[in-house]
């Protein structure tokens, strides 16, 4: 299930994001120059730390992001049912609980019946 997007908050994004994933790859890229120049010496070592550091922060920013959409789905849960109509947990909660309250009745239904039968033939 796709959420709703605001559109005013959405174009604020993509306009603050833009220009940061911008800067982001500027940084990146005047890294390289480092790398032909004969001013600098570094070990493969230092190349790993290096990396690695902005791997793993890439990796949690992007964790970050996800998360708004894991959280949504939590939230919310799905149920099969034809026409692809989803509930919420809330009345799925509910209908657990009244199917217990059936399932707990039909149980004394039988005992109670069980009880009269025993006494209809101690008769």
């Amino acid at each position: 299930m796709e959420r709703e997007v605001n559109e005013e908050k959405r174009n604020k994004f993509i306009e603050n994001a833009g220009k940061r994933v911008n800067n982001v790859l500027h940084d990146i890229q005047i890294l390289e120059p480092m790398a032909r120049s004969n001013t600098y010496d570094f070990t493969k070592q230092d190349i790993e730390e290096m990396f690695s550091a902005m791997e793993e922060t890439l990796k949690e920013a992007k964790e970050e992001f996800y998360k708004k959409f894991e959280e949504k789905q939590k939230a919310v849960k799905k149920v099969f049912s034809f026409g692809s109509k989803k509930i919420d947990v809330e009345p799925v909660k509910e209908i657990i609980d009244i199917e217990e309250q059936v399932q707990n009745i039909e149980e004394d239904i039988k005992e109670i019946e069980s009880t009269e039968e025993t006494e209809q033939i101690e008769q």
